[in-house]
This record gives structure tokens, sequence and C-alpha cells, in this order.
């Protein structure tokens, strides 16, 4: 198209902790902004209660002045007090005529929804179908939503990741990657204990942590568990360091109980880590077990110590799942796609103006 379609694109600040922000800042990493004329409108942070509310107030009083200058309004949009916030940019996006996308990250927005009222799952229902189009990461994300808007308006995008260049990996580290926040949900006790008794066995086996939420109690429990000489928690990790563990693991482990389609285990993959993950969400779509990764139940330990007992001891094996897995991710997630994909769903949107 000879002019650039306009599009205001709302979501959290770019340094906030998440997928969601990994996604965002992908797309500006790849250069979406010269395909489309982008403003990109933080609308929360991380901070604490005082500068968050300072920012809620100045997104939303900024979005007013902007709203009408552009054609196009794209929200990114989770669960819980995410979904309750973003409800009131599609109202107002509503009211000026434009064109609403709804990307849907929050890997939890099935709990979140069922655990609401009547009411509030109406308000939630009636306000997300505003949207022309809503983006969801996985088929079985839109197996979900489509009871609660017309199938026609859901596309699928994976995440997906600008493809790290090519290098040489070692396979022999024994060393475990987990990136992600500390909790329940993402695994990293089943993790931790699972590598309590690997040492015993394998006493240069390796974990580093990364990631933020119960950094202190996860710390805590390493010391408890005598863990210190083998596991590492290292917090929340820049990009520069981040691709350097990335680089230096031979497996990333994810033994999450509910996934979307996390971008961690995508970027593990992309550098050659071995996938070690659970069935759920959108994760069987990146992992074919024995062929690129290896996939287990949620909460399985006894499985997800044999299977990387069974790596450490299998070479050939290893080889096979890292290069799949790079070749998997090259194909399916790679940016230069979801990025051609977003760009036909913006200049449908205008088509049908």
């Amino acid at each position: 198209m000879s002019q650039k379609i306009k599009v205001l694109m709302i979501g959290p600040a770019r340094d906030v902790k998440g997928g969601m922000t990994s996604v965002i800042n992908n797309y500006y990493k790849y250069g979406l902004d010269n395909y489309v004329d982008l403003k990109y409108l933080e609308t929360i942070n991380d901070k604490n209660f005082v500068l968050k509310f300072i920012k809620e107030i100045k997104g939303k009083i900024q979005y007013s002045f902007l709203i009408n200058k552009y054609e196009i309004v794209h929200i990114h949009m989770a669960s819980r007090r995410s979904t309750f916030r973003k409800i009131q940019y599609i109202k107002k996006a509503k009211k000026n005529n434009k064109r609403i996308i709804l990307h849907m990250h929050g890997a939890e927005f099935r709990i979140f929804y069922e655990e609401c009222s009547e009411k509030e799952k109406s308000y939630i229902k009636k306000y997300i179908n505003f949207a022309d189009k809503i983006i969801v990461l996985s088929e079985e994300w839109k197996e979900f939503f489509k009871n609660l808007v017309d199938e026609e308006k859901i596309t699928v995008i994976y995440n997906s990741i600008v493809i790290p260049k090519d290098f040489d990996k070692d396979l022999n580290t024994q060393k475990i990657l987990f990136l992600g926040r500390f909790g329940q949900r993402k695994g990293i006790y089943d993790l931790l204990d699972v590598v309590e008794k690997l040492v015993k066995e394998y006493p240069n086996l390796t974990l580093e942590a990364g990631g933020d939420g119960k950094v202190q109690q996860v710390k805590e429990l390493v010391i408890k568990k005598n863990l210190e000489k083998n596991v590492k928690i290292l917090g929340w990790i820049n990009e520069e360091e981040k691709e350097k563990k990335l680089k230096e693991a031979t497996f990333y482990v994810l033994p999450s109980y509910n996934e979307g389609m996390p971008m961690s285990l995508i970027e593990g993959m992309a550098y050659k880590n071995i996938g070690i993950s659970t069935n759920v969400g959108g994760i069987p779509k990146v992992i074919e077990t024995n062929q690129n990764g290896i996939l287990i139940k949620p909460g399985d330990k006894i499985a997800l110590y044999n299977v990387i007992k069974n790596l450490l001891e299998d070479e050939k094996l290893r080889k096979k799942l890292s290069q799949n897995g790079r070749n998997t991710v090259e194909k399916k997630f790679n940016i230069d796609i979801n990025i051609q994909k977003v760009i036909s769903i913006y200049e449908n949107l205008i088509g049908d103006m």
C-alpha cells in the first residue's frame, strides 16, 4: 500500500518483565515500524504502586489524544487486572470507530475467566466481541475463544523470535537452564527436586535459573537442599547475559503446569538447547517428543529425572534433538513469518473500512 497504515499499539512498558514484552520488543527488533506507521503506548509498568498508578493515568490521557490519529488499535492483553484495564481501551476505540485487534497473552486467561462470576463473564465477553480480530498463541487457545467470539475473528499466530546466527554448540556441558517467573506455575520447584536427585549421580551437573517472582523463596530452598554448588539463582537477567547463558547451556527445561506459547522455550531451542517441557498450552506445537525435544506431563518428576538422565548418557540423541529443535524454530517460529501475518491482518482490516 502506498501510504503506511497507522497503528496504535497498546501494552506494558517495554522494560516490563515477561513474554508479552518480549513479543513487542521482537516486533521492534525486526522493524515492524518500518512497514507501518506504528506508535507504541505504554499503559502500565512493574514499579511500585505509586509509579504504576501514575503510568496508568498517563497512558489513559495520552490515549485520548492519540486515538484519532490512528486507524487501528492493536491491544496486547493478558488475564485478571490486565483484562479489565484493557477493556477501557477497547470501549474508547469502539466509540471512535477504530479497527480493534486484541492480542491475547497470559497463560492463565482460561482459568481466570472460569473463576469469574457470571456477571463478570458477560462483561468480558461483551467487550472482547468489540474486537475485529483476536490473535491467539495456539490452536488450543483458539478452541477456547471460539466459545466467546465468532471463530472467523480468531487468528492463530505463534510467538516468534529473531533467529540468532548459527554457532558451534557444546552439548557436553551438563548445564541446565531455566528462565521464567519463579513459582509453582513454571515448575521451578519440581526442577529443583529433580536436580537434587541427579547431582548425586552427576556431581558436575548444574542448573542456572533466571527470572523474577519468588526469587528469595527459591534461593532459600536451594540452601535448604544443600545445592549451592550446583544451582545458581540468577534473578532477572538482561538480554546480553541471557544470550550468553543460552549459548552455554545444554538443556532448556521448562516443566510448566500452564502455558500459552512460551517465548523462553522457543529462544532456548533457537540456541540449540535441548528443549524439555510439558504437554500444556501451545507447547506440543513446538516440541515433538524424541524428534526435536521431550515432552512430559506436568508434575511428573520421575519422568523429568529419567529424561535428563537418559540424555546425559546419549550423545547421539542430544545432537539430534539439539539440531532438530533449532530447525523447528527456524521454520515455524521465525519472526519473518509472524510479521507478515500481522501486516496482513492490518491490511485486511483497512481494506474493510
